[in-house]
């Protein structure tokens, strides 16, 4: 690592521990009456604030390595992704150190909790903006280029947010991947492809994709459970029937619907919602009339 790379590591690395610092002030001072921090929810999995050392290993300036691969045919070059390793080293001990509590909870109670610290642990990491194009926390997307954080090794694009408490709960053992519930995450996938003789096109050119699921599989899988139409808003009625681990969105861009303190909130990567709004949850209601300003949304849902 070169003297310059050195020295914005550096920075980066204090910016991230004041940041953390004065969480509990600055940060609440510009929260509107929609948006929550972290700190003032009632959650199972308690998070430790990233230490120095994890900081320098894993950090929004961490480069990919340049690969070239082969696949049917054509070559593919880019960068991939090492969410795998941030997965294991950071996520995993924790949902382990938690599972006994995560088991005595209804699925869908279970993957709320995952789903939201899992957005709190890459945005005390990586920064409020983790998004990565082509990031799933499973690494099984191609290489990627350069666009949207695509040479860095760790991050999540929408799908790969909106998808991770999914995966984390097959790995878990915490959902069983042969189940309808399992849809939204890759290993359910694969079943659910090879149940009903589908294809896995997700990669380039149309090529397979190691299951991962993105968001035009997103935008087909599951059960509607109600749409808003573009300018429209959601009624209260419509609010109601949201639930943990529900996904919003249509091909090209998707969140998940997490409650907080009993209420129905929003989390993503990337889009046009968290990023506005200090990168924390943001009321559902509000979210989707802004979400749906720019297009049609579905609502889908796996979860009993």
């Amino acid at each position: 690592m070169g003297d310059n790379q050195m020295k914005n590591l550096y920075i980066v690395l204090v910016i991230m521990v004041l940041g953390f610092g004065c969480a509990s002030n600055k940060t609440d001072m510009v929260l509107d009456d929609c948006s929550v921090n972290y700190n003032n929810i009632n959650k199972i999995i308690k998070f430790n604030l990233p230490d120095s050392v994890n900081l320098k290993k894993f950090n929004p300036l961490v480069e990919s390595e340049f690969v070239k691969i082969q696949k049917e045919g054509f070559d593919v070059s880019g960068y991939r992704t090492e969410n795998k390793v941030f997965y294991n080293e950071v996520i995993k001990p924790y949902l382990i150190q938690y599972k006994s509590d995560l088991q005595k909870l209804p699925l869908k109670e279970a993957i709320n909790e995952i789903a939201i610290f899992i957005h709190q642990a890459y945005r005390a990491y990586l920064g409020n903006d983790f998004y990565r194009w082509g990031g799933d926390i499973n690494d099984l997307d191609d290489p990627q280029g350069e666009k949207s954080r695509g040479k860095y090794k760790y991050g999540l694009d929408c799908s790969g947010y909106t998808t991770s408490a999914y995966d984390a709960a097959v790995d878990l053992g915490l959902l069983d991947p042969s189940s309808d519930a399992a849809i939204f995450s890759s290993k359910g996938f694969e079943h659910y492809c090879k149940i009903y003789n589908l294809k896995d096109g997700g990669g380039i050119k149309d090529t397979p994709n190691n299951f991962r699921v993105d968001t035009k599989e997103l935008a087909v899988l599951g059960k509607i459970i109600f749409s808003v139409k573009q300018g429209d808003a959601p009624t209260d009625e419509q609010i109601k029937m949201l639930q943990p681990g529900d996904i919003v969105g249509r091909s090209g861009h998707f969140g998940i619907i997490v409650f907080i303190n009993n209420q129905p909130y929003y989390l993503e990567s990337g889009g046009w919602v968290v990023p506005n709004h200090n990168w924390f949850p943001y009321c559902a209601k509000k979210a989707l009339e802004i979400f749906a300003r720019n297009g049609n949304l579905d609502i889908r849902r796996t979860l009993p």
